[in-house]
């Protein structure tokens, strides 16, 4: 193996890796001796068949695979023998590679890690919010949740108007040609503009029940949704039956139905203190991101581009994967998440640059997370979570790179609370670590009230 590194920026390294033709040889062999052993082709015993043959029928995957290997194996072991520190996986891109003569080389290109020291943190303060709850607050959580409790009942009426709830099919046309992604079957959907996208709850107003009704609707050129974009269409929509919400009454019957509670009373004092606790963790989100924005600006640092480029496609996929929950098209959403590319990478540089500096003041403060304490986030995830999304859970965190991940997510969680906390503190001694800081459970009725109070 011949290995060239070059340096194109004070971070960046692009190595260039050329392997001799021995050591293609030697895994080549080792890939077409396997296959022997596994395959069986017609007219010959199991282990028999001849190389050449084997050649024919899968060379071109044996080939791929190994060449695969190769880049894997050798990148690591030259980034390891130069002591070379990847902080995302390398970019490789074959250069040339012809393994019947053979011949491989490939680059790997990639930023380095950079070494910080965070200065000028530990004298930092940081207000205690005050955290209230007004009792207009309480009412509304309530109300959600009596709303969520309700029923559906027929309505013996045949106009469709705002608010009602309609069980409607609808797709959009142009020249007479189905659009993409924009049919739906029947299904219960609510005549309103905040749950019904496209101005379908304007279309489905005055729509008088088992009748196609053809209506237009015109979109402006920089429509979020593509395939709508500019474009006059014809919308097909026929409503089957109206219904209306029934809501139960809020009495001590309603609170007995929710859980562990006897009175209306006790539920209302279980959502104010749910309430209380998720203002609380976003005065504190607040509040640690106000000592975080402290600190980046007392410790400017150079952000690996690479770096900034995987938290730009997180973003993508995070406010797609919102869309998509809103019940947008995947493509449409992935569309709709890069259309603000200089404010996602702004974004991105900013997560990528907190990253950074939360782990090095990690590191100056020897914070750490034990196996232990990993085993516990992961069991109390996989126990919240329901059905098949449990099973998957279970084996995504089975797997050491996502158990990783997740100890580092844990481990920038303690530094910041650990910070905030001293930044908090009014008798501050110079000097300190950073501890976790933590709370335990407020009691069964509290944990009772977290699926039924929302912000």
């Amino acid at each position: 193996m011949n290995v060239n590194i070059e340096t194109p920026s004070a971070l960046r390294r692009k190595v260039t890796i050329e392997l001799e033709p021995d050591e293609i040889k030697r895994e080549l062999d080792r890939a077409y001796n396997q296959l022997k052993r596994s395959v069986q082709l017609k007219g010959f015993r199991p282990g028999r068949a001849p190389r050449n043959l084997l050649e024919r029928f899968f060379g071109d995957q044996v080939r791929g695979d190994v060449l695969q290997k190769l880049q894997k194996e050798y990148t690591d072991k030259a980034l390891e023998e130069n002591d070379l520190q990847p902080v995302v996986e390398p970019e490789v891109v074959t250069e040339e590679s012809d393994l019947k003569k053979p011949q491989v080389r490939f680059t790997a290109t990639f930023d380095l890690k950079p070494q910080i020291e965070i200065k000028d943190y530990r004298d930092l303060k940081v207000p205690r919010a005050t955290v209230e709850v007004p009792e207009e607050q309480v009412d509304q959580a309530l109300e959600r949740l009596r709303e969520r409790s309700g029923s559906l009942r027929k309505v013996e009426r045949r106009v469709i108007q705002p608010g009602d709830f309609v069980l409607a099919s609808f797709e959009a046309f142009e020249d007479n040609k189905p659009i993409p992604n924009s049919k739906f079957e029947e299904r219960i959907v609510r005549v309103s503009s905040d749950e019904l996208r496209h101005g379908l709850d304007e279309l489905l107003t005055g729509v008088e029940l088992g009748t196609e009704v053809r209506k237009n609707r015109s979109y402006p050129p920089d429509y979020y949704e593509s395939d709508l974009a500019g474009k006059t269409v014809e919308w097909h929509i026929k409503g089957s039956d109206i219904y209306e919400r029934v809501l139960p009454d809020l009495d001590d019957e309603f609170a007995k139905d929710q859980g562990e509670y006897e009175t209306l009373a006790q539920l209302r004092a279980a959502m104010r203190r749910e309430l209380e606790r998720r203002a609380g963790e976003e005065a504190d989100a607040r509040a640690r991101q106000g000592l975080l924005d402290l600190i980046i600006e007392r410790n400017p640092v150079e952000v690996p581009e690479s770096l900034v480029a995987r938290e730009e496609r997180n973003l993508e996929l995070e406010t797609a994967a919102t869309l998509e929950a809103l019940g947008m098209a995947r493509e449409a959403a992935l569309e709709r998440a890069r259309q603000e590319p200089d404010e996602l990478k702004s974004k991105a540089d900013k997560r990528a640059r907190s990253a950074l500096i939360v782990d090095a003041i990690a590191a100056q403060e020897n914070v750490e997370v034990s196996e232990d304490e990993v085993a516990e986030r992961i069991a109390t995830l996989v126990t919240q979570a329901s059905g098949h999304q449990r099973e998957r859970l279970a084996d995504f965190y089975a797997r050491q790179e996502n158990r990783d991940a997740l100890t580092q997510v844990m481990r920038r969680e303690k530094t910041m609370a650990g910070l905030l906390s001293r930044a908090q503190t009014a008798d501050e001694t110079s000097g300190g670590g950073v501890e976790s800081a933590g709370g335990e459970p407020t009691g069964q009725e509290q944990q009772s009230a977290d699926a039924k109070a929302e912000e």
